[in-house]
């Protein structure tokens, strides 16, 4: 296969790596059954984390989006990058930060942060698109005003 097949993604900017730049900060415990056979948390473990951080941020921007009895407009995953910078053991709690990395037209980047005694160990940035029946839509005003609350703070 020729390299330039290859996509990949550079390293985090290093202002990703201060929590004090996530507009919402959870603490969560790791879970033993997230381990694996070294101790660590997971990959998929970590990635839940920013998951459940996303979905919590997602239901601010877009209330109802996962209650699909009601919802007319959906939000769908077009990208998903994440990078692990450390270990974490099990057990552990750790602080997700999380928060809007950027605003298109019909697109949205959410963007997270694990850390573990206030040292970063994993970021993730995930492009969401909101669609209709018919395709991508844009977003509505009322919806941008929330998502521009949430904005990484930039230092």
């Amino acid at each position: 296969m020729s390299s330039e097949w290859l996509t990949t993604t550079g390293r985090p900017h290093r202002g990703r790596s201060r929590i004090n730049v996530y507009p919402i900060v959870e603490t969560k415990e790791a879970r033993y059954s997230d381990m694996d056979v070294n101790g660590h948390l997971n990959h998929l473990a970590l990635e839940a984390l920013h998951e459940d951080a996303r979905a919590r941020i997602n239901q601010k921007y877009v209330p109802g989006t996962y209650d699909p009895t009601n919802r007319v407009l959906r939000l769908v995953t077009s990208q998903n990058v994440v990078h692990f910078l450390g270990e974490v053991h099990w057990p552990a709690t750790v602080e997700v930060g999380i928060g809007i990395g950027g605003i298109g037209r019909t697109s949205v980047v959410v963007s997270s942060g694990i850390f573990l005694a206030g040292r970063c160990v994993s970021v993730c940035d995930m492009t969401l698109v909101l669609v209709g029946d018919g395709g991508p839509v844009n977003f509505p005003d009322d919806n941008r005003e929330v998502m521009r609350k949430l904005l990484l703070r930039c230092a």
